[in-house]
């Protein structure tokens, strides 16, 4: 328990000394965060490379509780187990002060994450045998690409959900905090210490790091916590037997794993890059709700804290079951609340109807002037006539108003406005569903469709727009400069601007 207590001492001291020389330094490199109005809403440039300041204290706090116990002939950390993860957590914060600055293209990250973890299996950290519901499993050579996957997984987890003011802070220090306390209970000791000496250097950071935040982790931060989350979450949950049941880290991760798996679906179904940003996360949902960011910190500081109890507690108990229901509880309420994950629910049931109308139009011989189209047979009509077709299209699937907005991420967008007669007032009732197309180049093509109807009947025939908007999305994405600036005689000058928007995260959701 000295241990511990001395390591967490250390890490914290230095953290807090290092962290405003970390902040210094990006200030002069120009390593700064700067607004941008749409998902970056600080007032001025933040500095970034607060990792860098992390993992030193980090590094700090593990060399003083080795240099202690091996003065005293004492048992402590692991050296294998410390430096081989000291090595890849410091590539993967030097991955993330590059990428801070220069915005490294995804696959290139993802290969150097990749890198990253390597040397960590290939010395012997990896799962051998896993257990399920009590059933062993032997994996063999099998554990070495699986325990890969993992630990990128975690990585770029917490990469993701570093959006707000001191969450991946308060996600890392919860979460570590109940991994130094299964790895303690489990008498692994090596990976008692680093989780200490992660919370340490994570609870000094967050001083600087809290709402308003005066220095953010950027991806030299996240991406380390990460990668010491994932190790710990196997290497501090097994026993001796080197057997990991699957459920614990599993319990652990919850959080930062469903937030990344809901965003890769929601960018999928979405039509989507996996690498475009968005305003889709966990923390944007609670802010979107009115709250303030110390309620959604809060919040989500508390349900990460009930899964790593929950999961000590199964270790504690060895009774795998209690781990399984309280994640699937956990993930229960925060759906059931709306904290996550119902809008890609709305995605996933309309893509479902949106296959089953197409089979029902297939059948039934249905004809569109549209539906039947490519993209590429778009290029031989005027866009004034295709604009006509898809107000037809919206009119006869019963819409009462159809949105177009094209533009492109570095230029200023054109708004297209068509509306049913008198349907202000009826479309209130409806339902409303948005959907876009992005190009690589950063072009978009957002469509928004509003039903008047409120019934299941109105949104099936509202489904049968989604065939056809996919042609139209897809091409005047990628010809945008094409379309003609045309007068919005419905609409008021000042709503004639192209609203600051979520763009990709269509769904069939109430309208206001």
């Amino acid at each position: 328990m000295f241990f511990m207590a001395l390591t967490f001492g250390c890490a914290l001291l230095s953290g807090c000394i290092l962290t405003p020389f970390a902040r210094l330094a990006a200030r002069r490199c120009g390593a700064v965060d700067r607004p941008d109005g749409k998902r970056k809403l600080h007032a001025a440039p933040v500095p970034l490379w607060g990792g860098v300041a992390v993992y030193v204290a980090f590094l700090v706090g593990l060399f003083v509780a080795g240099a202690y116990a091996s003065n005293r002939n004492l048992v402590g950390p692991e050296s294998s187990f410390a430096l081989v993860l000291a090595v890849a957590a410091g590539f993967v914060c030097l991955v993330g002060c590059v990428d801070d600055s220069l915005d490294l293209k995804p696959r290139f990250k993802l290969l150097l994450q990749c890198t990253a973890v390597v040397p960590i299996v290939l010395a012997g950290f990896y799962v051998e045998k896993i257990t399920l519901f009590g059933l062993p499993l032997e994996l063999g050579w099998v554990g070495m690409p699986l325990t890969v996957l993992w630990l990128v997984a975690c990585i770029n987890a917490l990469n993701l959900l570093d959006g707000m003011d001191g969450l991946a802070s308060t996600v890392g220090i919860s979460s570590a905090i109940m991994l130094a306390l299964i790895a303690y209970g489990n008498n692994n000791d090596s990976a008692t210490i680093v989780a200490s000496a992660l919370v340490g250097a994570l609870l000094a950071f967050l001083i600087y790091n809290l709402p308003p935040a005066s220095i953010y982790l950027g991806d030299s931060g996240s991406m380390v916590i990460g990668l010491v989350l994932g190790v710990l979450a196997i290497q501090g949950t097994q026993k001796t037997t080197a057997t990991l049941s699957i459920a614990v880290p599993a319990l652990v991760m919850t959080i930062p794993m469903l937030d990344t798996a809901l965003a890769i679906v929601r960018r999928w179904l979405t039509g989507r890059r996996f690498d475009a940003a968005d305003r889709g996360h966990l923390h944007h949902r609670l802010l979107d709700r009115g709250l303030s960011n110390w309620q959604a910190l809060r919040i989500i500081g508390v349900l990460c804290l009930t899964t790593g109890a929950a999961a000590a507690t199964a270790v504690y108990l060895r009774s795998e079951v209690i781990a399984w229901i309280t994640g699937i509880t956990i993930v229960a309420f925060a759906v059931r609340q709306q904290y996550i994950g119902h809008h890609e629910l709305a995605l996933i049931k309309m893509s479902i109807a949106s296959l089953l109308t197409r089979l029902g139009n297939r059948l039934l011989g249905a004809k569109s002037s549209l539906r039947a189209m490519r993209s590429t047979d778009l290029s031989a009509i005027p866009f004034s006539e295709c604009w006509k077709l898809l107000r037809e299209e919206a009119a006869n699937s019963g819409a009462s108003s159809l949105e177009v907005i094209v533009g492109s991420d570095s230029a200023s967008g054109r708004k297209y406005t068509w509306r049913q007669p008198d349907s202000d007032n009826a479309a209130k009732r409806g339902w409303t569903f948005t959907a876009n197309h992005a190009t690589p180049e950063g072009k978009f093509c957002e469509v928004t469709v509003t039903s008047a109807a409120a019934e299941v009947t109105g949104q099936w025939t509202l489904l049968q727009l989604v065939d056809v908007l996919k042609p139209v999305e897809k091409y005047w994405s990628s010809a945008m400069s094409e379309q003609p600036t045309i007068t919005i005689e419905t609409l008021s000058r000042e709503s004639q601007e192209v609203p600051e928007r979520l763009l990709g995260t269509g769904g069939l959701k109430r309208a206001a």
